[in-house]
């Protein structure tokens, strides 16, 4: 697939939050919550709540998705 397909495929937002973590073929690590616990926060620098996470986590609750052969990555369904 290319970065365009890619990026249709997950959405602008989920994208850029595991754009490093997607494969060639449009498939992200089941692992995904660990992606979003280690890089995304939900305070900023004067402490205020971001709800950063609190959306991620919304969108990739809220998504049908496909499992690899060996199941070890998903990828959203259209």
């Amino acid at each position: 697939m290319t970065t365009e397909e890619i990026k249709e495929l997950w959405g602008e937002e989920l994208y850029n939050v595991f754009e490093q973590h997607i494969d060639d073929e449009g498939f992200l690590t089941e692992k995904w919550a660990n992606i979003i616990e280690d890089n995304l926060s939900d305070w900023d620098e004067d402490f205020n709540d971001t709800n950063e996470k609190k959306e991620v986590y919304g969108l990739m609750y809220n998504i049908d998705f496909e499992y690899n052969e060996d199941k070890t990555k998903i990828r959203k369904i259209n």
